[in-house]
Order: structure tokens, then C-alpha cells, then sequence
């Protein structure tokens, strides 16, 4: 048991000669600081933040993230939704909730789609961003969906899964983005705003449309 303590306290104090040389290495380079909210360990969706897996650390202003905790009471209890690594400043983003996803347009149909290296979309797309749908096979693409709409940016439910995107499509488009989507088949892309594609429907050759006619004239 003094062994063990011993060991607690070494590593203690170790760690407080590492911060002290980080904050004399910032007061050396200059620039406001700020205390963070720092993950002292791997956090994963569904972790709880606690005094055991974070803590403060000095950071120069000019290079802390955009939305930063700087108290820790903002953190402590809360719900992780998005991972953080360990030694990374905890931010808004880390418990985002759904409630940053764009309401769902009237007529439209919401759907999560697995963002891989094929969909063509970038991991950066922002909300409200216009994509085209195309099925990719080694007969050729065709245009399966010519108005989506994403409403949450590509987010990844563990650093063991891959990232998800959600967007909005049109009801009669759900099935084929769906069905090429779990094919593997599925291409995203970003047309110009002047770029108004439009799905075409399937039409049967004009011979068999002859045949049904006459087939249908017989049968009168």
C-alpha cells in the first residue's frame, strides 16, 4: 500500500512539473492565456465528464478552439456526444445535441447515410448544403435524387464507426438513395446553384408499349 501511494504521488507530481513548464514555455511565447477544459483521457459518446477524466490547463487565446470551456462546472455531469482525445480542450461541439440538426423541410423525408471514402462528400459539409444523388455501377450512373438538403454535418458515432451524415430527401427518392447506399453504389455530389437536375423516370421501349396496345386491341 505505501508502494502504491508512493507511485500516486511520484506520478502527481510529475504532472505538475509538465504543466509548470507548459505554462513558463506559453508565458515565454507570448499572448494572453486562458485556462481550458482539458480531457485527461480518451472521452467517447455516452462518457460522463467528471473531475476523473478532466481538468484545466493554461492555453494561449489565439490558439484555443472556438467554443472552449473555460469552467469546468460547464463540463462536470455533462454527456459526451462527440469524441475527444485525450489532452484536447473540450468544446460546445464535444456535446452537441440533436437539436443542432436543421428541422426537417416540409415534403422531405430525413435520412442517415454512412459517409466513406466512395460517397464523394466531404466530412466539412455544412448544414443547408444542396447535393445530387448518382447510383454508380459498371453499367453507368444514373441521377437517383436531384434535390437533397444536409441538415447535420458528418459526425462519427465512436472513433470506431464511420462518420454519419443526415440529409433530406424527397419521399419517392428515399428507397433508391437507401437501396445504392447499402450497395456501396451511392455518389454524393455539389451541383451550382444555376444546376437543377431532374430524376428521370423510367419509360418502357416503344416496342413493348406497341405489344401492350395490341395486346390490348385483341383483348376489345
Amino acid at each position: 500500500m505505501l508502494a502504491a501511494m508512493l507511485c500516486v504521488l511520484y506520478r502527481d507530481h510529475v504532472y505538475q512539473q509538465v504543466d509548470d513548464a507548459r505554462s513558463e514555455a506559453l508565458e515565454r511565447y507570448g499572448g494572453e492565456i486562458v485556462s481550458l477544459v482539458v480531457a485527461t483521457e480518451p472521452l467517447e459518446p455516452g462518457d460522463m465528464v467528471s473531475q476523473s477524466n478532466v481538468t484545466t490547463r493554461d492555453w494561449l487565446v489565439d490558439l484555443a478552439p472556438k467554443g472552449a470551456l473555460t469552467d469546468m462546472a460547464e463540463a462536470l455531469g455533462k454527456e459526451v456526444s462527440e469524441p475527444a482525445s485525450k489532452g484536447a480542450p473540450l468544446t460546445d461541439i464535444n456535446f452537441r445535441t440533436d437539436e443542432a440538426t436543421a428541422d426537417v423541410p416540409n415534403g422531405y423525408v430525413a435520412l442517415t447515410l454512412p459517409v466513406t471514402d466512395k460517397l464523394g462528400i466531404s466530412r466539412n459539409a455544412s448544414q443547408g448544403l444542396r447535393l445530387e444523388a448518382y447510383q454508380v455501377t459498371e453499367a453507368g450512373s444514373s441521377l437517383i435524387a436531384g434535390d437533397i438538403q444536409v441538415l447535420s454535418q458528418p459526425v462519427s458515432a465512436s472513433s470506431l464507426t464511420e462518420s454519419q451524415i443526415t440529409v433530406a430527401v424527397l419521399p419517392d427518392e428515399v428507397a433508391a438513395v437507401l437501396a445504392a447506399s447499402a450497395t456501396g453504389d451511392l455518389r454524393l455530389v455539389v451541383p451550382a446553384e444555376d444546376v437543377h437536375s431532374e430524376v428521370q423516370t423510367p419509360t418502357a421501349p416503344e416496342e413493348l408499349v406497341d405489344t401492350e396496345v395490341e395486346e390490348a386491341g385483341d383483348v376489345a
